[in-house]
């Protein structure tokens, strides 16, 4: 059973990462750079709210995925440079925040205390793990060898690698191909519903991670097949699924 886990929110906390980012960004860039790390932490923080905005505000199925996210980096790039006072200037700037934020993402363990013994559990009953994710190969890999777990992962899907966004079909689509698996063959843990009804059209079964018990399971949409409070069960429900015997 190939069994396909969303990164941030689901093996990863993304607070913990974000709390953690904007002081070691500040250290790596100021020694890289030059300047005052607060100046850089600042221009982090003030710049942090404009790219998640942005980014949220995306149409994703639109244009090319990849020219999307370096646009976006590229101008991110430029805020944080400009907020920290500094006048050098990349040659590339999402080759630039593709190595620094990888570099920072590789040092902080942002994993939720449930993942790696699930992994663990779904490596040793012989299923494929996989991520999938719609962030940047740095953003993926960086995070899961912070965390200590690529050496359990069979692949990693990232946005960078299937050049589409979670949201969109086609990047399910493009992740079955990469895997040379059926649908049925497969299923995904998510925390969101948008990527999970994406993946749902494409054939595969949907099981939805709610950590903070946010969905009541009377309102939930008919494509969701089992729901998790967390991972601890997961090794058990992807038996469960293989056999034939999940709801």
């Amino acid at each position: 059973m190939h069994v396909l886990l969303d990164l941030w929110g689901t093996l990863l906390d993304s607070t913990r990462m974000h709390e953690a980012f904007g002081p070691r960004m500040a250290g790596i860039l100021a020694a890289r750079i030059g300047g005052d790390p607060g100046a850089w932490r600042r221009a982090y923080d003030a710049a942090w709210p404009w790219y998640s905005a942005r980014a949220a505000a995306t149409d994703w199925t639109r244009g090319d995925y990849l020219e999307e996210v370096g646009r976006l980096d590229g101008e991110y790039v430029e805020r944080i440079l400009k907020g920290a006072g500094a006048s050098w200037r990349p040659a590339d700037a999402a080759s630039f925040w593709a190595e620094v934020e990888g570099a920072v993402m590789a040092s902080v363990d942002a994993r939720f205390p449930d993942t790696r013994p699930a992994l663990e559990k779904l490596r040793a009953a012989g299923h494929r793990v996989v991520v999938v994710t719609s962030a940047t190969d740095s953003n993926a890999r960086g995070s899961l060898a912070g965390a200590g777990c690529l050496d359990l992962l069979d692949d990693v899907f990232s946005g960078t690698r299937v050049n589409r966004h979670k949201s969109t079909v086609d990047y399910w689509g493009r992740v079955l191909g990469g895997m040379h698996a059926p649908p049925e063959a497969s299923f995904v843990v998510d925390d969101r519903l948008v990527y999970l009804e994406a993946a749902a059209k494409a054939g595969i079964p949907a099981v939805l991670l709610d950590r903070m018990s946010a969905h009541p399971p009377d309102g939930l949409p008919s494509f969701v097949r089992a729901t998790l409070r967390n991972l601890a069960g997961l090794p058990h429900l992807a038996d469960l699924i293989e056999r034939g015997e999940a709801p």
